[in-house]
């Protein structure tokens, strides 16, 4: 039977707390001291609450990124951050990176406190990156996906594979709106040269147009936005391992795990021998209140739990 995990990739939902103190150092009214505390809870109440959800990677949230492009875009030479666009169809921005002049690459690859290595289990935590085509189509031009990959991007995940990642999720948010062609993509994907497991994800969209193509790529396994795409759309059986997006996190509501439990059963159909089954909401839950957050942590997990028992 087909192995069943969950987890919750991406960026996750700051407190009210940590915001407010966010906003207050930008007008000088606290210290960065304190913004760290206020942080330090956002992160330890997180990891707990995967623990307490049982989940089978933890993530350390990317509570000090501004967007998912952002560090990288600092922290290379030949990029700097852009002007702010709008994230697909959310209310969030991102800085879009732009090209600054010369070879591209990143200075050294990022550490704490981008990537909460000492609170993170050796080989059981997940990372989330920018898919080098995205980071290169959302640029505002003159950046190739290929270049990302190798000077950028795959330095990154060789440091995070030193590091005791388990798992790398590429968030890939260019191949909607009838930018199809995935060929950009493999070039890129080739000159990763990972030595972690890639899944690519796409969240907040309908993936059923590419994921005929998408299975063809080099990666162990592929995210999709059941909240967007039709489960029609798979290709069947199933080769690669499936990053099922059963939580939504563009909205509030809670979820009923028995409800999502009977979905993944369904999937789990579908899959072709030796491929797996992940569990994981259908984006980032920055999306929703951190108090709600933790609540879909929680369901997550108990989907995953029932999933297990009822197969």
């Amino acid at each position: 039977m087909p192995q069943i995990k969950a987890y919750a990739p991406g960026i996750y939902a700051r407190s009210e707390e940590l915001v407010q103190a966010t906003r207050d150092l930008e007008r000088k009214r606290t210290t960065e001291k304190e913004v760290e505390r206020r942080r330090e809870e956002d992160l330890g109440r997180l990891l707990e609450a995967q623990r307490e959800a049982g989940l089978d990677y933890v993530s350390d949230g990317l509570l000090v990124w501004q967007d998912i492009f952002r560090p990288f875009a600092e922290a290379s030479e030949g990029i700097e951050p852009g002007p702010l666009t709008r994230f697909l169809n959310t209310n969030t921005f991102f800085r879009a990176p732009s090209p600054a002049g010369g070879r591209v690459s990143l200075a050294e690859p990022l550490g704490e406190p981008y990537f909460a290595f000492s609170e993170l289990p050796a080989g059981g935590w997940v990372a989330t990156l920018p898919s080098p085509h995205s980071f290169a189509a959302l640029s505002t031009g003159g950046i190739e996906a290929e270049e990302i990959a190798a000077n950028v991007i795959g330095p990154q995940i060789r440091h995070l594979a030193q590091r005791g990642c388990a798992l790398v999720v590429l968030q890939e948010a260019a191949l909607f709106g009838g930018n199809v062609d995935v060929s950009p993509l493999s070039r890129a994907l080739d000159a990763l040269e990972s030595p972690l497991p890639l899944a690519l994800q796409l969240p907040f969209g309908d993936a059923g147009e590419v994921l005929g193509e998408l299975v063809e790529l080099d990666v162990a396994a592929i995210g999709v936005d059941f909240y967007a795409t039709d489960v029609e759309a798979l290709p069947r059986p199933f080769p690669k391992t499936l990053l099922a997006g059963v939580i939504d996190s563009r909205n509030s509501l809670l979820e009923k795990p028995q409800e999502i439990a009977r979905f993944a059963a369904e999937l789990l159909g579908e899959l072709e021998e030796g491929a797996e089954l992940h569990l994981v909401p259908n984006g980032d839950l920055q999306f929703v209140p951190e108090k709600i957050a933790r609540q879909k942590l929680a369901l997550l997990g108990e989907a995953a739990r029932i999933t297990k028992e009822e197969r």
